[in-house]
């Protein structure tokens, strides 16, 4: 819990401590579908996905800017991924094409969460089409020159991000480091930093409707901060209809469905600010295909059906003169017999239980265990768990190396981390207590087999 506390604060301290407006990245409004967009290091966080946008932005202005992007990405193994971007803009004279190629580590933070961190590495081509120009000033070398000029330029970025079942949480650094494309007469187009950082949650997750509010701020070093925040509404995980706010500018519209290993979106965005009323309505669309394997419940094997003839049926010629075929005709004729099954006494149980503990060692002065000591302890949870009725004591050992109050304390916090262990595995609190058992010895300390008194076994509560 304290991990998801540092990254929340930290996160938020991002989205906040800005404060402050010309934009210089695409401001698509679909990042709750495709969170790629905002941050490389969501690569990997579902299966492979691609998706395509594309926005037209203030219509109704001249030379306004057309925007189209291409994201995909996919996991690698457990913890490794790799994702493309590739984006076009187009604005009056100046043209602007990147790619990035992003890769993403992850790492689980708990059983539902991961925390996933991205790099890009970009290359960028900028082009002016000088010919298009209507010079004023004659000594503007770069637009007298009357010809399409381009300039190529590297591009990076860095994103961090913490993905759980409902919380979304992450930062990025879109032109960490960049060179800027200059054209001839020493004119240059600058790209300057910007991070990106947002948060969302998703309640009534898994349910019929789910809300899913989404806060994100874009502030661009020496430039502008804008903050925006949308509000989904995700219907039976197929509909999705989202409204919100950009601060400077106005309201936000999204409507989306998914059908099948299909997404598709549009949006519309028209600003209410005083300087941006108008400006006109932006548009954009979305269209996303993934290939994510769903899993099938298996349907439960049926058991072959005996069918035992009637002994009218059965054919003279079957029958033989040997009385071992006899004795096989009159096996196959009876009905086999069931006996009743006895429930397993609490003693039983508690013999099965310590032969599994009879595995779980501990290492010298350690109270945790490694791998193969939590799967022998995930095997006696489910052997408790099939008897709630089943009341034990967990009693904690060690060997004869330390003293005595050293030793006590190992064996309690030996006992007390099984029982919690068992607990976290479904097992009733009430049905474990737990002692102390250094007095005692499973093995002789003196003989090879010593080192198994590091260990725990169970007893039946009085």
């Amino acid at each position: 819990m304290k991990k998801y506390i540092i990254v929340i604060i930290a996160l938020v301290a991002i989205l906040f401590t800005n404060k402050v407006s010309a934009q210089q990245n695409s401001l698509f409004n679909t990042y709750s579908l495709d969170p790629l967009q905002l941050n490389i290091a969501y690569a990997g966080a579902i299966c492979t996905e691609a998706n395509a946008h594309y926005r037209t932005q203030w219509i109704g202005l001249k030379n306004a800017p057309k925007l189209l992007q291409l994201n995909a990405h996919t996991a690698l193994g457990k913890s490794n991924a790799l994702a493309i971007r590739v984006n076009s803009q187009t604005q009056g004279l100046l043209n602007n094409l990147g790619a990035t190629i992003g890769y993403s580590y992850r790492f689980k933070v708990s059983e539902t969460a991961k925390v996933h961190l991205g790099l890009g590495i970009g290359w960028t081509q900028s082009s002016l089409n000088a010919q298009n120009a209507i010079v004023i000033q004659d000594n503007d070398a770069t637009l007298n020159s009357y010809s399409r000029q381009k300039a190529n330029g590297f591009d990076s970025e860095f994103g961090a991000m913490f993905i759980g079942k409902k919380l979304k949480a992450g930062a990025s650094v879109l032109h960490l480091y960049n060179s800027n494309p200059s054209f001839s007469g020493n004119s240059t187009y600058k790209l300057l930093p910007q991070i990106n950082s947002q948060i969302s949650y998703t309640f009534f997750k898994d349910k019929k409707i789910e809300l899913e509010p989404w806060l994100l701020n874009r502030y661009t070093i020496q430039g502008d901060n804008v903050i925006e925040g949308m509000l989904n509404v995700n219907i039976i995980k197929t509909i999705t209809i989202g409204a919100g706010y950009r601060t400077k500018y106005g309201v936000l519209a999204l409507v989306g469905a998914k059908i099948g290993n299909l997404k598709v979106a549009y949006s519309v965005d028209y600003g209410t600010n005083k300087n941006a009323v108008n400006i006109g309505t932006s548009h954009q669309i979305m269209l996303g295909f993934s290939m994510c394997k769903t899993t099938k419940n298996p349907k439960p094997k049926e058991e072959p059906m005996v069918v035992t003839p009637p002994a009218s049926t059965i054919q003279p010629t079957v029958i033989e003169t040997t009385e071992e075929v006899k004795k096989e005709e009159t096996v196959v004729i009876e009905e086999p017999k069931t006996e009743p099954t006895k429930e397993k006494l609490p003693e039983a149980t508690l013999e099965d239980m310590n032969q599994l503990a009879s595995e779980v060692v501990f290492d010298l002065n350690k109270s945790q265990l490694n791998e193969e000591g939590l799967k022998k302890l995930e095997d006696i949870a489910k052997i408790m768990n099939q008897d709630p009725t089943l009341k034990i004591n967990i009693v904690g050992y060690t060997c004869n190396k330390g003293g005595k109050e050293i030793n006590d304390i190992i064996s309690v916090r030996r006992a007390t981390y099984v029982r919690n262990e068992l607990i976290k595995r479904g097992v009733n609190p009430e049905n474990i207590n737990r002692s102390i058992g250094t007095e005692k010895e499973i093995f002789d300390n003196n003989s090879e087999n010593q080192s198994k008194n590091r260990t725990v076994r169970f007893e039946l509560a009085k």
